[in-house]
């Protein structure tokens, strides 16, 4: 690509900011703000979600002893930085997409990337199973299976301030809506000011 000095800026009230770059696998090539980039070597990246819970690293330690939370992803980038861009929605990776699918990810073959992940006894599992955010495991989806949780920023906290059932209903819990949303006016948050 040629240097390019510009000769003004223009004033504006939002500056473009590029999209990250998207593969396409039919045509294997890499595309940004919908023009083809040259042929680039593409970065890959390991990305562990978090589900709300046990976010310490003691606690994603003990998440692997114990065989719960999120699987471990791979990410194909075409710039090394892109990796956040590209990582799996919560719906993707916890195997709900049927609730709500608004991503347009791409997943890589597993098969070529990561073999690994086709065998249970070398840490894969059954494919159709879904990310349970009660328990914490993938399994098949019951009645009493959670599609989402939002956990609140309390680390003592027991229960989700929200959960979607299997079903794809959402649940609040009212004890952590502000007041304004016909929460009360005091909770583990503290009180409402309403001098505010």
């Amino acid at each position: 690509m040629a240097h390019h000095t510009p000769r003004y800026y223009f004033p504006t009230t939002h500056t473009h900011r590029h999209r990250p770059a998207e593969y396409d696998p039919v045509t294997k090539r890499w595309f940004q703000d919908d023009r083809k980039l040259p042929k680039l070597k593409s970065s890959y990246a390991f990305i562990w979600p978090k589900d709300g819970r046990m976010d310490s690293k003691l606690g994603r330690f003990k998440d692997i002893l114990k065989n719960r939370g999120p699987d471990i992803y791979l990410t194909k980038n075409a710039h090394r930085l892109d990796y956040m861009a590209n990582r799996p929605t919560r719906e993707r990776w916890g195997g709900w997409t049927h609730l709500d699918d608004r991503d347009s990810y791409n997943s890589l073959n597993s098969k070529k990337f990561a073999p690994w992940v086709q065998h249970e006894w070398l840490g894969g599992r059954e494919p159709g199973y879904t990310y349970d955010f009660r328990t914490r495991k993938y399994g098949v989806p019951n009645r009493r299976t959670w599609s989402d949780a939002q956990w609140p920023d309390s680390k003592k906290a027991k229960w989700p301030e929200a959960i979607r059932d299997v079903y794809g209903d959402s649940w609040q819990d009212r004890h952590w809506l502000p007041y304004d949303l016909s929460g009360p006016w005091r909770n583990s948050l503290g009180a409402t000011d309403f001098m505010h």
